[in-house]
């Protein structure tokens, strides 16, 4: 019997130390981010937490410019949403819908509020093992274009 149930119990370790590894290795892209724009000279800071259901997502929490140049604040205003276009920069969900897979984390959206565009986006971590090497791009990663998030903590 208790030969039994280590060769029942043995498979089920193995199977939640390797869920926990990858967790684990999921998690290296939580933190808060510098992220420049790669159309012009803006940039945002963006944390990256974890969802309920193990994606993670990004969320606009800084801008380096809140007012347009007429001294108004900045609004989500090229949102093709109408009903958005009211958001403050700090309301904006910049990325979401990433999975850990393989070392990367892919499958994302990333929302361009400079342009009010939708991009596929991916990671990984840079050579430095801190910052993220992203890949922009629309259909397929190949046609697409790279950029650095800068960990700030």
């Amino acid at each position: 019997m208790a030969k039994r149930i280590k060769t029942l119990l043995l498979p089920l370790l193995m199977l939640c130390a390797t869920v926990a590894i990858a967790q684990s290795d999921g998690s290296k892209i939580l933190g808060t981010y510098r992220v420049p724009s790669p159309f012009n000279d803006d940039a945002a800071n963006v944390k990256i937490t974890q969802c309920a259901d193990g994606t993670f997502k990004g969320q606009v929490v800084w801008v380096n410019r809140a007012t347009n140049k007429d001294g108004s604040p900045r609004t989500d205003e090229k949102n093709p949403d109408p009903k958005l276009r009211s958001r403050k920069p700090e309301e904006i969900i910049m990325c979401w819908g990433l999975k850990y897979e393989d070392g990367e984390w892919v499958g994302g959206t990333l929302y361009d509020p400079y342009s009010g565009k939708k991009f596929n986006i991916k990671f990984s971590l840079a050579k430095n093992g801190s910052d993220l090497s992203a890949r922009y791009y629309k259909g397929k990663p190949a046609l697409g274009i790279n950029g650095t998030w800068k960990r700030l903590r």
